[in-house]
């Protein structure tokens, strides 16, 4: 005598049910992965952006003779201002 349960039979009616309800899930995180590889293209699209912004800017200091010129102008510690500037709207 075994204490295992008797297994279930399943219809072919509740297989079928069921692939259907793994292939809905399936589909819902392929549009899910597809939305998510779109934003982070999006994001990584921004970050080139602004990081071509931050070159064009500093590049704009450096001819200028800024704080920023020959010193060190990829040393996160220099500033791209000087200490005393301030920004003002005109």
């Amino acid at each position: 005598m075994s204490d295992t349960p008797a297994s279930k039979t399943i219809s072919l009616t509740e297989i079928n049910g069921r692939i259907d309800e793994l292939q809905a899930q399936r589909d819902a995180a392929l549009t899910r992965c597809a939305r998510l590889a779109g934003e982070k293209a999006e994001i990584a699209d921004a970050a080139r952006i602004l990081k071509a912004e931050v070159d064009r800017l500093r590049t704009l200091l450096n001819g200028r003779g800024g704080p920023a010129s020959a010193a060190a102008p990829n040393d996160p510690e220099t500033p791209l201002a000087p200490a005393g500037a301030a920004a003002t709207a005109h």
